[in-house]
């Protein structure tokens, strides 16, 4: 007879996770806000590693554009709404994981401390600053992301640590253009993504981060950098 595989096998000899942090990460609750470019990379590759359960959120339909750098979504979906799309490709990928989907604009109602995360996968940036706000306010941790041409940032935010004010002040983050459409890098989205689910599946099956640290990478010129993001004292949501 032939010897039965766990699916799970070539993470599970990964020493920093094992079986005490597969049934961690098995146990575990997050909330994806967005499920485009980096919604769809965090939300393949924690289903795909076997998160419990997964509550995706967005109100949007597939269009041709998000093709290339939307990973999961098919010529066939377009036109489709997403959730219905990313779920049926998720669920396909892996029975086992509680799928939940919640078509609607984000709004702070949806936030529950029964999620063990929140991962911010939008590219608005006043729903970006509304995110980090309601997180902080009610003491849930999250993961911001954001990418645009060839430059991705990441950081784990908790309710000690700096925050997206911190890193970026509102009144000021219209000069750094963030928020302008200059094209996006499909690979940078793929590597952007990887990095909010790599700092998810950290924290989810070891309980370990590092909070407040900005992760930059850019995959033109190929640099990674870590930056100590301080905590304001003036902080507006502190």
């Amino acid at each position: 007879m032939k010897k039965m595989t766990n699916r799970y096998d070539r993470q599970l000899k990964i020493k920093q996770i094992g079986i005490d942090g597969q049934n961690n990460l098995e146990q575990s609750k997050v909330l994806v806000i967005g499920v485009g470019g980096l919604g769809s990379f965090v939300s393949s590759e924690l289903v795909k590693a076997g998160i419990g359960e997964i509550t995706l959120v967005d109100y949007d339909v597939v269009e041709l554009t998000n093709l290339h750098r939307q990973n999961l979504y098919t010529e066939a979906d377009v036109g489709v709404e997403k959730l219905t799309a990313m779920k049926n490709h998720l669920q396909a990928a892996n029975k086992n994981v509680v799928i939940n989907t919640i078509s609607q604009k984000y709004s702070a109602e949806l936030l529950d401390t029964k999620y063990d995360l929140v991962i911010d996968c939008t590219d608005n940036f006043p729903v970006k600053y509304q995110i980090n706000q309601d997180c902080q306010e009610r003491g849930i941790k999250h993961i911001f992301g954001t990418c645009a041409a060839n430059q991705g940032q990441v950081m784990f935010i908790d309710s000690e640590s700096a925050c997206l004010e911190c890193l970026y002040p509102k009144d000021k983050v219209a000069q750094l253009g963030l928020s302008a459409n200059i094209g996006t890098n499909p690979m940078i989205v793929a590597l952007t993504g990887s990095l909010q689910a790599s700092l998810a599946m950290k924290f989810l099956t070891s309980n370990k981060y590092t909070a407040g640290q900005l992760l930059v990478i850019d995959n033109w010129t190929f640099d990674f950098r870590k930056i100590k993001v301080n905590k304001k004292n003036n902080c507006l949501i502190k």
